[in-house]
């Protein structure tokens, strides 16, 4: 075997075991339904309000600029490794570099002008 074969027999075996061992659990294992295990387990307090409620769109802004910023730094970091290899190519990788973080500078100005990162 080689390629794709042995990646389905290693799948279909796998799901041949996951099967198996459902199957035994639910024949030997105990079943005893009561009301109180399909409510929820809020650590023993009752709830106080529902669980679905609206959030504010600042909240949305904060999580978007720390994924924007997140993978900017992801995206630098690999290139901070590579510094000797990329500096003998020539300022061409420099400029795109600095056009990368030119534009998520754009990005971070934009959302301080917009007021996005300061709390009322």
């Amino acid at each position: 075997m080689s390629g794709f074969e042995s990646i389905v027999l290693y799948l279909g075996m796998s799901m041949i075991a996951i099967l198996a061992m459902l199957g035994i659990s639910a024949l030997l294992g105990p079943f005893r339904p009561k009301s109180n295990k399909a409510t929820t387990y809020e650590c023993g307090v009752p709830l106080f309000e529902a669980g679905i409620k609206r959030y504010d769109v600042k909240y949305y802004l904060v999580a978007v600029l720390f994924l924007v910023f997140d993978l900017e730094t992801v995206l630098i970091y690999p290139i901070a490794v590579q510094f000797k290899s990329l500096a003998q190519q020539g300022w061409g990788v420099f400029f795109e570099i600095f056009v990368f973080v030119a534009v998520l500078l754009a990005g971070l100005l934009y959302a301080l002008q917009k007021r996005a990162v300061e709390w009322d």
